[in-house]
C-alpha cells in the first residue's frame, strides 16, 4: 500500500520488526507494505495481519505465488508453505504479533522522515480538519509536496500504513490518531510521533471505555509527550478539562476558540449560509469556507494554525480554504429525486448530534425537515440519558419528523412525542428502510445522522434507486 523511504535490504526490516528467520530468499524489496493480499504486486512486503472478520495467515501460500520480497507472520506456516518460500525464493519471517511489527516498521521509518508529521485527534472532527489542512498545505508545497491518510485510517492499522506510504520528498504528512479505549492514543504517538498535534475538541466519545468527559480529556492528551522537541499543540480553548492535564506540558500550545477573548486564535464575525461559513480571525481578516456547520470554522482556525506554522500566508490560507469540500458523510449536502439530503451519517455521538442538528435547522432549506436517526454507539451507563438529550434537540431545533432508528433511539422517540414532535421508531436499518419511502412528502429536506454501525447510509441506496445521487447546488 505504501512507499517507505528506500528499498531497505531485507535484514534491516528484520531488524526493525523484531523478527526470527523462517526463510531467507533472495527476492528484492520494492518499498511497498502490504496487508491486503489482493493488492500485493512482485517485491512488496506482506504483513499478514489478523482482523475481525479475516486472518491473512490462511493466504499465505497465495501471496507466496506473487513472489513477495518478504512474508511476515505470527504463527509458524505449514511445511508446504516453508518449502513453497524456498523455492520462491521469498523471505519469511516470524514475529510475536505481526500487528505490533506493522507499528515497529512504522515507527521505524518514521525515524527517517524529513517531513513533518501532524497528528490530528480529538473527539469530533478529525477528518475533516485533517482535510482542511492537506488543502491548505497544498497552497504552498503543491498536490504532490505532501500526504494525507485515505478516508479515517486512525487505529492502529491505518495510521501505520499512511505513515508507510510517505514519499521521501514529502513536506508533510497528516495522520489521524482516533481511540476507543484507554491506552489507545499513547500507542499511536509513539510511533509518529508527531511535530504538531492537534485535538480538536474533547467530547462524549466511547463512555463505555473512557468513562467520563475526564477520561476523554485524559486519553486525547495522551499525544501530548510524543510531540518531538520544539513542536506544537494546537488545543480548543473551552476544554478546561484538557488544559488542566496539559498545563505542564513543554510543547508551545496554540487555543482555538470562538469570540472575543477566545484563545490564541478566536473565530469572529462568524456567518452561516447555504454555501458554507464566513469568518474573521481575531476580528481580522474574512474568509470563506463552503462547509457547512458552524463547528467547521473550529476546525478551519485549526487548520489554518498548522498553515501558519508552516509558513503560509494569508493569501495562500485563504486561497486554500475555498478548496475545501466535505468528507463523505459528514455534513455532505445531496440532491436527491425531489428531496434535499445532510448526509452526517458517518458517525455520531452527542456533541456531533447536537451540532448537526442545530446546523439543519439553520440550512437545512424551507420543507418539512426530517431528521433519521440512528443509535448512538459505545455510550455505556450513559447511554439512555444522552439518547433522551436528542430527544429534546430534536424538539428545540424545530424537527417536523423524527424517524428514530435502533433500540436506543426508542428514549429520543419518547421525549421528542412528549414535546410535541411527529415520530416514528424503527429497531434497525432494515426496517427504516423499508418504510422510508411512505414516510416522505415532495419537498422534504433529511438529515441523516447516527452511527457507523447503525448504516443509515442504506437509507441513501433506498432512495437513490429511483434517480441517481448528485451533490446539491451551492
Amino acid at each position: 500500500m505504501g512507499r517507505v523511504l528506500k528499498p531497505w535490504e531485507i535484514e534491516e526490516l528484520r531488524r526493525a520488526v523484531k523478527g526470527k528467520w523462517l526463510a531467507r530468499g533472495k527476492q528484492g524489496f520494492s518499498g511497498r507494505v502490504v496487508i491486503d493480499s489482493r493488492k500485493l504486486v512482485e517485491g512488496d512486503l506482506f504483513i499478514a495481519i489478523v482482523g475481525r472478520t479475516h486472518d491473512a495467515h490462511q493466504f499465505v501460500g497465495q501471496v507466496i505465488a506473487h513472489h513477495p520480497a518478504l512474508v511476515i507472520v505470527h504463527r509458524e506456516p505449514a511445511p508446504e508453505i516453508l518449502a513453497q518460500a524456498t523455492a520462491e525464493d521469498v523471505s519469511l519471517l516470524l514475529v510475536e504479533d505481526t500487528l505490533a511489527a506493522l507499528n515497529r516498521l512504522a515507527a521505524a521509518y518514521r525515524a527517517t522522515l524529513r517531513s513533518k508529521v501532524i497528528a490530528v485527534g480529538g473527539s469530533n472532527g478529525k477528518t475533516t480538519t485533517k482535510r482542511i489542512i492537506h488543502t491548505l498545505l497544498c497552497e504552498k508545497f503543491g498536490p504532490e509536496g505532501g500526504h494525507a491518510s485515505p478516508k479515517s485510517f486512525n487505529n492502529n492499522i491505518g495510521m501505520p500504513l499512511t505513515l508507510l506510504e510517505v514519499d521521501p520528498g514529502h513536506d508533510y504528512v497528516v495522520l489521524e490518531v482516533g481511540t476507543n479505549a484507554p491506552g489507545e492514543i499513547a500507542a499511536l504517538g509513539a510511533v509518529c510521533r508527531p511535530d504538531i498535534a492537534v485535538i480538536t475538541n474533547i467530547g462524549l466519545e466511547h463512555l463505555e471505555q473512557l468513562g467520563d468527559l475526564e477520561g476523554v480529556a485524559r486519553e486525547e492528551a495522551a499525544i501530548a509527550p510524543f510531540v518531538a522537541e520544539g513542536g506544537t499543540l494546537v488545543l480548543p480553548a473551552d476544554a478546561p478539562e484538557l488544559l488542566a492535564i496539559l498545563r505542564t506540558a513543554t510543547s508551545q500550545k496554540i487555543l482555538i476558540g470562538r469570540g472575543e477573548g477566545g484563545g490564541d486564535m478566536a473565530v469572529t464575525e462568524l456567518e452561516e449560509s447555504a454555501d458554507g461559513l464566513r469568518f474573521s480571525i481575531n476580528g481580522r481578516g474574512r474568509y470563506h469556507l463552503p462547509l457547512l456547520g458552524e463547528h467547521n470554522a473550529a476546525n478551519a482556525l485549526m487548520a489554518i494554525a498548522v498553515a501558519r506554522r508552516l509558513g503560509l500566508t494569508d493569501e495562500q490560507v485563504a486561497a486554500g480554504l475555498l478548496k475545501v469540500t466535505p468528507a463523505d458523510g459528514r455534513l455532505q449536502p445531496l440532491s436527491l429525486g425531489g428531496w434535499t439530503i445532510l448526509h452526517d451519517a458517518y458517525n455520531a455521538n452527542p456533541n456531533s448530534m447536537e451540532a448537526a442538528l442545530k446546523t439543519f435547522a439553520r440550512v437545512g432549506g424551507p420543507g418539512r425537515k426530517v431528521a433519521v436517526l440512528g443509535d448512538m454507539l459505545e455510550l455505556g451507563s450513559s447511554s439512555e440519558a444522552m439518547h433522551r438529550s436528542v430527544g429534546a434537540m430534536a424538539a428545540t431545533w424545530k424537527v417536523g419528523l423524527l424517524v428514530a432508528v435502533g433500540p436506543q433511539m426508542k428514549a429520543a422517540a419518547t421525549v421528542a412525542a412528549a414535546a410535541g414532535v411527529e415520530g416514528v421508531h424503527f429497531a434497525n436499518i432494515a426496517e427504516a428502510c423499508r418504510a422510508i419511502r411512505e414516510l416522505l412528502r415532495p419537498g422534504d429536506v433529511l438529515l441523516l445522522k447516527g452511527s457507523h454501525g447503525m448504516e443509515l447510509e442504506k437509507i441513501l441506496d433506498v432512495l437513490r434507486a429511483e434517480q441517481p445521487l448528485a451533490a446539491a447546488p451551492a
